[in-house]
């Protein structure tokens, strides 16, 4: 444990801001799924890729420490970046949220979204070499760490799901014929009770922080913006309420039968996408998109094109309805990491 908790003081340090409490969410997701696989042989293979500093609560952080500035990346993560100018894209799909399923070649689906890439990290962990020879050129032990986030991102209905608005500010599905701009799954959608805060990030972070206070401090949540707690100095305490938070949510959502992935595993991803597509539907409930205001291009995105952003209101019930679907996918991410793990390296008989 000693050796773990002096592994997370750089990445602590610098997560507070950049990350907020997604890094948290992460790391819970990966605690749960190191308790569901407590003496299984697949916790072995895991603990046989990862260093001894490491597990899954913080290789679940990896791809998001691949994002920091270049100073702080491993040669691992620089590799990643350089074999796949596309990563940045690997975190998510924008989904037309009025879909019921996820289909390849569909609105928001491509060769390098979060559900192909899944796809080819579970293939590099079954295969019986570790030569790198693969699309993302990427060994075993950056397969799992790339994993163990990506199942998390793929339960957090914004990564998947996605709106789409026409010139009258109303909500339209591309896969019909109708024209519309991505809200590029809720970034361009600004709270205007939250100040600062996308729909997005609420959804990656103020959710997470409303779930832990439900559960460890119960404290309901509020309309306005949650206050930020940075994270501790001390990595002993941040760690401490990661593993608290994970069995509060264990113990108000134990796993359910439905969670159980159905047919061959590399198949689960499109299974899993297809829930957060339907999920996703609550993310825009009783929202109306105004203030419509033209964002230009700018250098420090290059990538991003010129595109028109929106003010949103939250309905008064928004946060304990959000609440309550975080906490469910949470604890699921975390059951569904280690049921994908077991499956890829069964228990010998």
């Amino acid at each position: 444990m000693i050796r773990r908790l002096s592994a997370f003081v750089l990445f602590l340090a610098c997560a507070g801001h950049v990350f907020g409490y997604g890094n948290a969410g992460h790391q819970t997701i990966g605690t749960i799924a190191e308790k569901y696989l407590e003496g299984s042989r697949a916790l072995e293979e895991v603990r046989k890729l990862l260093h001894k500093d490491e597990g899954l609560d913080r290789a679940a952080t990896w791809m998001d420490r691949a994002k920091l500035p270049d100073k702080y990346l491993t040669n691992e993560m620089k590799d990643l970046v350089a074999n796949n100018p596309d990563s940045h894209s690997f975190h998510y799909c924008d989904v037309p949220f009025q879909q019921k399923v996820y289909r390849d070649g569909a609105t928001g689906t491509n060769a390098h979204d979060i559900v192909h890439v899944m796809e080819i990290c579970i293939k590099v962990l079954q295969a019986p070499d570790d030569n790198g020879d693969n699309p993302l050129k990427i060994h075993k032990r950056v397969a799992l760490m790339m994993l163990a986030h990506l199942v998390g991102d793929l339960h957090q209905p914004l990564h998947v799901g996605c709106s789409y608005v026409d010139a009258d500010n109303h909500f339209v599905d591309p896969d019909t014929g109708a024209k519309g701009q991505e809200d590029a799954g809720g970034n361009y959608f600004h709270i205007k009770q939250r100040k600062g805060i996308a729909l997005h990030g609420y959804w990656d972070t103020q959710t997470v922080k409303m779930a832990r206070d439900h559960l460890l401090k119960k404290i309901p949540p509020t309309e306005d913006s949650a206050p930020e707690e940075p994270a501790s100095k001390d990595p002993a305490v941040e760690v401490a309420a990661v593993r608290d938070f994970s069995t509060a949510l264990m113990k108000a959502h134990p796993r359910q039968s439905e969670w159980i992935g159905k047919g061959p595993v590399d198949t689960w991803p499109v299974q899993w996408a297809t829930e957060s597509i339907v999920l996703s539907k609550i993310c825009f409930e009783c929202i109306t998109p105004s203030d419509r205001f033209l964002v230009p291009k700018d250098d420090k995105h290059p990538d991003r094109e010129e595109h028109f952003e929106w003010v949103i209101t939250l309905p008064s019930d928004y946060p304990v309805k959000s609440r309550d679907v975080v906490e469910v996918e949470l604890s699921k991410a975390g059951y569904r990491l280690a049921a994908l793990l077991k499956t890829i390296w069964p228990d010998k008989k």
